[in-house]
């Protein structure tokens, strides 16, 4: 999985475009977020093969600033505090988280300054620990 970030104009019906495309291209948006910062919005989605991705939205003169290996965990979501357990496990080793949003299986996906000592940092909250 990768995380694919566009940029969007801040205009009724970019969201739509961006969607509406990748879905005519078999490219399939397994969770992310829209945010919007002046005329910017800076879209961040979950996908399956970045590089297909990456193509069909450049193709489409869309502008992709990056697409990126996330950290994918699993919060104990019975246990209050753990978005704040994880970011500060994360902050304690002085890596910084960029990007956070969900998938649709109920995952945490991040994107940091270090996934590769991230990785390890987070181990309790690995996916492949389930």
């Amino acid at each position: 999985m990768y995380d694919i970030h566009i940029i969007l104009d801040n205009t009724p019906g970019s969201l739509a475009s961006l969607g509406t495309l990748a879905g005519q291209h078999g490219v399939s948006l397994e969770g992310g977020g829209v945010f919007t910062t002046g005329n910017e919005s800076h879209a961040h989605f979950l996908v399956e093969d970045g590089a297909r991705a990456r193509e069909v939205l450049t193709h489409a003169g869309l502008d992709v600033r990056d697409v990126t290996k996330p950290l994918i965990r699993k919060l104990k979501q019975e246990r209050p505090g753990e978005l704040g357990r994880i970011a500060n496990a994360l902050a304690s080793h002085g890596i910084n988280i960029s990007v956070q949003y969900s998938d649709h299986n109920n995952r945490l996906i991040l994107v940091t300054d270090n996934n590769e000592l991230a990785a390890i940092v987070t181990q309790e909250w690995d996916i492949a620990a389930e």
